[in-house]
């Protein structure tokens, strides 16, 4: 009885020491602050007015699917920036791309340029010695969203306090000198950039130049200001280490990584080929930024109205022929399933694309989506799924032009939406619960039918290449000629035939158990 009433007592104790200990600060240090508007007379604003010379209130913006390509879009920017740099992301981990990155940043700032970091504290991957020293640079500041306040117990305190842990801030955005941003699915990380060789995240991201830029700096300041920003000096301890030791690793980094392979394929890029050439593609239209209201994160979710998919629904009429919808996380539930077939039922081809079993990276997503496969299909979708085989004669080029080589195995990231051919949504939202009822988004939808339709063309000559083709298999039931069952197949286009599946591609039966399992659990709702 002595030891039962300890461990209650232990218990309550620790509950007692986290409810103290979790909430978020109610009057943090926190200076307000917002965008640098007056970067006109910069050089990358000099370049950008001279670009959007005539083209009025439309912006421009550049592709980048290739990883190598996005990774030396934002090095490039961060090295042309004079004034300010914004970043926002959900992800940043401390591998070599992170590590590159907060070279580019710290070397910014030493410079003069003032930058603001707002990382999710979900997908942070540094420290929290090497965050509040970088944060002590006079022209740094980094904010943690929605952050575990008891740094100690992080892992307890995301069981304790789940309602609010449980909301996370995803959009992504990298933005200099309020003149140029870069706004998809890319996280900070090695998967995002070709930089890992066991998994590469195929993703998508643009780069937009002009009035949109603006945009996405007045989303950044509502994040930045909002109640759940919290100034690292606010939770983190001060750390012994100071900030001219922090320039001096970064000067050694530098050095060391200068030289690296990865380095080398970057700047033999298409798109710093682009650049030294003055030859970057660049598409001009009417561009519109749409994200959720960081109050979303605090739960406010009954204001429905602030929510990315009702902005979105201002902008975008029903299609009239064609929806293309490319989610990596992809869970449409009854009511999404109803609402696709009513398209399909009017005339409207509906081509969806996302991730196999073999190439997913969240087993319990897959779980979520897998159950309405058969009535998507029923329902005359097209549907695909990504494989997880890497394209070996891409990397085979790749390395032969870069020196550097691919990944062993894909994973697709990217999360692009085109409507009729005519507009593009480029951003960090899924089709899921988790992004449409949950999380935070960001993105930008572009209206360009030259653009559209070049993403439109690719999937009409690729998405076989790359993606399993699902089809329903309809067959008697034996002994009950009026009974049929219906089931999946996979179809695999290749060179010269066509290979058929019966279950989930390249994958074991323990994995399709696990996930079969996963589907019968309640928790729809938190994918």
């Amino acid at each position: 009885m002595c030891a039962r009433s300890s461990l209650f007592l232990l218990i309550a104790l620790l509950v007692m020491m986290l409810n103290g200990c979790t909430s978020l600060p109610k009057n943090p240090d926190r200076v307000q602050s917002t965008a640098i508007s007056d970067t006109d007379d910069t050089e990358l604003g000099k370049a950008v007015s001279q670009l959007s010379e005539g083209k009025g209130s439309m912006s421009g913006f550049s592709p980048l699917g290739d990883g190598l390509d996005a990774f030396a879009a934002r090095a490039l920017l961060a090295g042309l920036a004079e004034k300010s740099i914004d970043v926002q992301y959900y992800i940043w981990h401390d591998d070599d791309v992170g590590d590159l990155l907060s070279v580019a940043l710290i070397g910014a700032a030493e410079r003069g340029v003032r930058v603001r970091v707002l990382i999710d504290d979900i997908g942070l991957g540094a420290s929290d010695e090497g965050l509040i020293t970088v944060d002590t640079h006079p022209n740094i500041e980094i904010r943690l969203f929605n952050p575990r306040i008891n740094r100690a117990w992080r892992a307890v305190e995301s069981v304790f306090s789940f309602a609010r842990i449980n909301r996370r801030m995803h959009n992504k955005s990298f933005t200099v000198d309020n003149q140029a941003t870069i706004v998809g699915g890319r996280n900070v990380g090695n998967e995002y950039y070709d930089a890992d060789p066991n998994v590469n995240f195929k993703d998508f991201d643009v780069l937009a130049l002009g009035p949109v830029a603006q945009e996405v700096t007045a989303s950044f300041d509502k994040y930045w200001n909002s109640d759940l920003a919290i100034p690292v000096a606010e939770i983190i301890e001060p750390s012994s280490k100071s900030i001219v030791d922090v320039v001096k690793t970064v000067v050694d980094q530098q050095d060391k990584l200068r030289n690296s392979p990865y380095v080398q394929a970057v700047k033999n890029s298409r798109f710093v080929e682009h650049i030294n050439n003055r030859s970057l593609p660049l598409f001009w239209g009417e561009a519109h930024v749409l994200y959720d209201e960081p109050e979303k994160a605090a739960g406010n979710v009954e204001k429905k109205e602030s929510h990315l998919l009702a902005k979105m629904s201002e902008f975008i009429d029903q299609p009239k022929k064609e929806l293309i919808i490319v989610s990596p996380y992809f869970i449409p539930g009854k009511d999404g399933v109803k609402d696709i077939a009513s398209l399909v039922s009017n005339g409207i081809s509906v081509k969806i694309l996302t991730n196999s079993l073999s190439a997913t990276d969240v087993g319990a997503v897959h779980a979520g989506y897998a159950k309405y496969r058969i009535p998507l299909l029923q329902a005359k979708a097209e549907l695909y799924e990504a494989k997880a085989d890497p394209d070996f004669e891409d990397a085979r080029k790749k390395k032969k032009k870069s020196g550097y080589g691919g990944s062993s195995r894909s994973s697709l990231h990217s999360k692009v939406y085109v409507f009729d051919r005519s507009k593009v949504f480029v951003g960090s939202m899924n089709l899921d619960p988790r992004s449409t009822e949950i999380n935070t988004e960001l993105g930008i939808l572009f209206e360009n039918e030259e653009f559209a339709k070049l993403i439109g063309d690719f999937w009409d000559k690729e998405v076989k290449k790359y993606a399993y083709q699902l089809k329903l298999h309809v067959e008697d039931v034996p002994d009950d000629w009026e009974q049929q069952r219906t089931s999946l197949i996979w179809l695999e286009h290749l060179n010269n035939e066509i290979v058929t599946y019966r279950v989930d591609p390249k994958t074991g039966f323990w994995r399709r158990f696990g996930v079969g399992f996963l589907g019968i659990l309640p928790i729809e709702n938190q994918l």
